[in-house]
């Protein structure tokens, strides 16, 4: 049996949750053992035990704020439908500093400490919309729902994305401003759920993956909320740029001071946006300008905790199964 530690009780021994439950909702081995002993692993195996074959058909898409304020939500639903991935729920929620590391826990320890703080700036501008999707086209044996959207987002890479990706049909800005998080692989659909929902919140998502629920009224409504709450913004740096420096006091001083020949800094810019409220009008400029001055996001000398799932599919299963996988190499980034 695996071991965490080399003097640790074997992962069997430190979870209820048996080891052939964990082999069929992720391909790492490794990552098994990780989630064994994770407690909303555990609590989603508890609430969605009955249901694991139908999980499997199930992939989760967050479309995060910078979907609202760049008025992508709406064209991200079109691009899932056609896709053949209809919402059976939607949660709606807004992000903190405690979910957004419990969400990317496993994909922080590569990330720089200044791409943490920016996530932390941009996250909690809007709400998320949390959509719970049923592939339409997933049958029993097939690639898993979340590995199929997940593959269907494209690289992180924009030299490697083709018109087909999620990624280059929503236009995404960069790195930061990429509108949505897709849950990798069935393992991490469980996960996630966990971390936004409690057990009687879990237990009517249940249901309505059960009974096939239509969810869609329900998430043209959370859109049309979200929309007329927060103004749109179009995301380009210098109009971005000159809309601060006209702003008087100290939030334009970089602006200005830049329009002298002058440089701004990364850490005097986030120290800007965490001293605005989150319905500053000038909110959406300073995160514009974040996502362009953040040059290092990863740590390309330290080990993801977890593997990139799209490519481990594809080297460990049968290749008439990973063909269904479209360009699953390299597909997935820490954070994205």
């Amino acid at each position: 049996m695996s071991m965490l530690l080399s003097d640790s009780p074997p992962v069997d021994r430190l979870s209820e949750v048996d080891r052939s439950v964990r082999d069929r909702l992720t391909w790492s081995s490794g990552k098994a053992d990780l989630y064994a002993v994770d407690q909303y692993f555990r609590e989603a195996c508890g609430t969605f035990a009955e249901d694991l074959d139908a999980m499997l058909g199930v992939a989760l898409c967050m479309l995060k704020s910078e979907a609202t304020a760049g008025r992508r939500l709406r064209p991200a639903l079109e691009i899932l439908a056609g896709a053949g991935f209809r919402p059976v729920d939607v949660v709606r929620f807004r992000h903190d500093r405690m979910t957004i590391r419990e969400v990317w826990r496993y994909q922080f320890n590569i990330a720089t400490r200044e791409r943490i703080e920016a996530m932390d700036a941009i996250l909690p501008s809007t709400d998320t919309v949390c959509l719970v999707l049923r592939d339409e086209r997933w049958t029993p044996g097939a690639v898993p729902a979340a590995v199929r959207l997940n593959s269907l987002k494209g690289p992180a890479d924009p030299k490697l994305r083709g018109p087909e990706h999620l990624r280059h049909r929503l236009g995404v800005v960069n790195g930061l401003f990429n509108f949505l998080h897709i849950s990798d692989e069935p393992a991490d659909v469980l996960r996630e759920i966990a971390v936004l929902c409690d057990g009687p919140r879990r237990e009517l998502m249940r249901d309505r993956i059960r009974s096939g629920f239509d969810a869609v009224p329900a998430v043209l409504e959370v859109f049309d909320d979200l929309e007329r709450r927060h103004p749109e913004h179009d995301f380009d740096l210098e109009r971005s740029w000159q809309r601060l420096a006209e702003v008087p006091g100290a939030l334009g001083e970089p602006a200005r001071r830049r329009a002298r020949g002058e440089e701004a800094g990364l850490g005097e810019v986030l120290a800007l946006v965490r001293a605005e409220p989150l319905d500053s009008p000038s909110r959406w400029d300073l995160l514009t300008v974040v996502t362009h001055l953040l040059t290092e996001m990863s740590l390309s000398w330290v080990t993801p905790t977890v593997p990139t799932v799209t490519a481990s599919y594809v080297r460990e299963t049968p290749s008439d199964v990973a063909s269904d996988v479209p360009g699953a190499l390299g597909t997935t980034g820490a954070g994205a």
